[in-house]
């Protein structure tokens, strides 16, 4: 933060008596560190994540790095206690730099330029404002923590502690190294605080990137504590979600700051939007503790000014989002969805407060010139909805599974069905629908040229029609064009409503419809049928086959490779345990998995003339149906391992080194890495065995067009690093022991450290 310590007042003052300068007393030292280390802050623990962190970020600026930053979570063996560490890989501290400004107060390398954060020369002490407990005593506790830091070979470890009259700092060790300049800042922490370093982490750092958390997985803020979120940057403006806050707040350099409205005289209601005002470092000013802004004319006059660019460049976006609506789902959309500002990443920032619909420029809509009642008034003008099968009724009277007609049931309402002309109406057809759905909605066209209609047209649209067929033969103009948007409306009902005409029933269903008809003889009779999972043939009680509660696939033998590639496909992406495979033929029944004696399916092949049994079966469905009523439940998985499977081949190649947990012993950085992309690929559950079924596979799945995710590309590039890293020192490594290398001790870590290359 660029500062003027020569300056303390913008304001000149004539004196026509003595001057004299306030100072110091000599025996204020005491209370003057108390009041700037242990007493300044509200919040230590707060201010300790935000201050450090803002430290590190700083240094790796002035060092112009772009590693991240590691935040960690450990536990000191020797002294019994938990640690959080605060580690960066700028340009560390020098001796002379620790003895002349981090060992004195309100000193600062940071005041040259707003580029960096800190500026005050307290941040780095803040520590000492964190109180633990010793047991030893009421009141007694303990606050010190201990720096270390590389600085051009040589490794020192400071403890700052408090004295009886100020802070100390001590030298504890000095000695070479190989490691990279930088500082690591180490903090004993009580157990019980431990959830509140996560929480603040969360808070005091949302709007921080480029930090990697590792060993908070026991917090209750571990699935938070992660580098894998986006922040939209506008003009003027953050966004990043709505955890910080829901009302705009300020983002001063990285470091969020809520807004006090009282202060600058405006109704906080105004301001609803979870956005941050984006801040350089330098523009506003901060309490000396940096825990809230400082509320002076200057700070007051810019915030009011910055909120207002805010708002005016979100508004700017909205309207520019709306100019392309043309058509009429274009338009549904936006009215359904309305002040939803969707950004390139796909995060929506809801805004409606901000804009009102007779704002938005709706010129290039071919509909522009009319007066457009509602998604719902449209609907009922243009088409007519009946309710068939289950005439089920709420407690208060009304429908309780309805159809109000609006454009949003009809892209989410699973029960609507349209007809083309007059709906014809088959007994089989209702009853399975009926049974399908329960309740369901038929959708027909009006007939809009009909005269009475004209008197509609005029309550809804506000244009009075004397005749609907001209004198001519021709269609009223107007009620052309509503033809035209009734058209356009259908084709929207078509594009997410099944065909009724198309609709077939399954023959499985007919065949249960019929089962009540099998004779005691027929039960009693044998079939010779292969069970996929088996060597041979068994022979089958009919009895048992009707009898089987849970889905049989079945087929001839011309299905033969349909039945064997679904009951492979089945293995590797359900349960193989609940297949169903063998046959006990002297007590005529199926084994059943011990552990899932509840559950099953069976793959099976008859030959032709056997085929007619299977309607009489409870769930019998012929392997032409696998994929469309079993497979659909498992696209996820298809996707995943097409997505990932490149990935698990990269891995494959990987020895026994570069895929060790404890690879940080040898290299921190090459470790992290090793370990990201370890931790990445254990999580992936898909089978290997999949990659044989690709053509197959891409009979349903548009697998050709799958990409990785943005996580899985950078998993990919992490895999070309490490695997470049592992060529490089194939000649190096090659007598070393590979049982040895994956026990990893420390002293195999300490010669792999000085003879592996890394760069």
């Amino acid at each position: 933060m660029k500062l003027d310590l020569n300056k303390f007042s913008d304001v000149d003052v004539i004196s026509s008596t003595e001057e004299k300068e306030i100072t110091l007393s000599k025996d204020s030292q005491s209370m003057f560190f108390q009041m700037f280390t242990k007493n300044i802050y509200s919040n230590p623990i707060g201010s300790i994540v935000r201050e450090i962190t803002s430290n590190c970020f700083d240094s790796h600026i002035e060092a112009n790095v772009k590693v991240p930053i590691l935040i960690k979570k450990g536990f000191d063996n020797q002294t019994n206690s938990h640690y959080i560490s605060f580690i960066d890989f700028g340009v560390g501290m020098s001796p002379n730099r620790i003895n002349d400004i981090f060992s004195v107060m309100f000193t600062s390398t940071k005041r040259a330029d707003n580029q960096q954060i800190g500026g005050f020369g307290l941040g780095s002490k803040v520590p000492l404002a964190y109180k633990r407990t010793t047991g030893h005593g009421v009141g007694e506790y303990d606050n010190s923590y201990s720096i270390i830091t590389n600085y051009n070979g040589v490794k020192y470890s400071y403890l700052i502690y408090e004295g009886k009259q100020s802070p100390m700092i001590t030298l504890l060790d000095y000695q070479t190294t190989k490691e990279h300049n930088g500082t690591e800042v180490r903090i004993p922490v009580l157990e019980r605080d431990l959830n509140t370093f996560a929480k603040e982490m969360v808070r005091q750092l949302y709007y921080f990137e480029n930090v990697i958390f590792e060993g908070f997985d026991d917090t209750h803020y571990d699935d938070t504590l992660s580098n894998q979120y986006q922040i939209v940057r506008g003009k003027s403006f953050l966004y990043r979600g709505t955890e910080y806050s829901s009302a705009m707040h300020v983002c001063l350099g990285r470091v969020a700051y809520p807004i006090d409205y009282n202060v600058l005289g405006l109704n906080s209601g105004d301001y609803y939007i979870p956005v941050a005002v984006k801040l350089e470092v330098g523009e506003i000013n901060v309490t000396a503790s940096r825990e809230q802004l400082d509320y002076s004319e200057h700070t007051i006059k810019v915030l009011r000014s910055k909120l207002d660019v805010v708002k005016t460049e979100i508004r700017e976006m909205l309207a520019k989002q709306y100019e392309s609506i043309i058509t009429l789902n274009d338009y549904f959309e936006v009215k359904n969805e309305f002040g939803k500002l969707k950004f390139p990443n796909g995060s929506v920032l809801s805004v409606n407060n901000l804009i009102k619909h007779t704002e938005i420029d709706y010129s290039n809509f071919k509909y522009s010139a009319l007066k457009m009642p509602n998604d719902k008034q449209l609907f009922e003008f243009f088409f007519e909805s009946k309710r068939y099968g289950k005439k089920t009724t709420s407690r208060y009277g009304r429908s309780a599974n309805r159809f109000d007609g609006g454009y949003d049931s009809i892209k989410s309402q699973g029960n609507l069905l349209y007809v083309e002309g007059e709906l014809v109406r088959k007994v089989a057809k209702q009853s399975y629908l009926k049974d399908t759905h329960g309740t369901y909605f038929v959708i027909n066209k009006r007939n809009i040229t009909d005269a009475y209609i004209r008197h509609e047209i005029a309550e809804l649209f506000n244009v009075h029609v004397d005749k609907i067929i001209e004198d001519n033969g021709k269609i009223n103009g107007f009620v052309q064009t509503l033809i035209e948007m009734q058209e356009e409306y259908w084709q929207i009902v078509k594009d997410n409503v099944e065909n009724y005409d198309t609709i077939e029933v399954p023959v499985e269903y007919t065949a249960r419809k019929k089962r009540n008809v099998m004779s005691e003889d027929l039960r009693k009779q044998y079939v010779s049928a292969k069970l996929f999972g088996s060597w041979g043939k068994s022979k089958i009680k009919l009895s048992s086959l009707f009898d089987f509660n849970l889905p049989i696939f079945y087929g001839v033998q011309e299905d033969e490779h349909k039945l064997s590639t679904a009951h492979n496909l089945y293995k590797i992406l359900f349960d193989a345990d609940t297949i169903v495979s063998r046959y006990n033929e002297y007590r005529n029944e199926f084994y059943r998995s011990e552990n899932n004696p509840k559950k099953g399916i069976i793959f099976i092949m008859l030959s032709k003339t056997n085929v007619k049994y299977m309607q009489f079966c409870k769930n019998a469905i012929h392997i032409d149906q696998f994929y469309n009523r079993m497979l659909y439940r498992k696209a996820d998985i298809v996707q995943s391992y097409f997505q990932t499977y490149k990935l698990v081949e990269k891995y494959n190649k990987l020895t026994t080194l570069y895929r060790n947990d404890n690879f940080t012993k040898i290299h921190t950085l090459w470790g992290r890495k090793i370990k990201a992309v370890k931790t990445y690929m254990d999580n992936i559950q898909v089978s290997n065995d999949l990659n044989g079924y690709q053509r197959e596979l891409q009979k349903f799945f548009n697998i050709d067009n799958i990409a990785m995710s943005d996580k899985q590309r950078k998993i990919a590039t992490q895999l070309d690093d490490i695997l470049e890293l592992q060529k490089r020192n194939e000649n190096i490594l090659y007598y070393i022991n590979s049982y040895n290398i994956g026990n990893l001790d420390s002293t195999l870590a300490d010669i792999l450290s000085k003879i592996m290359v890394f760069k």
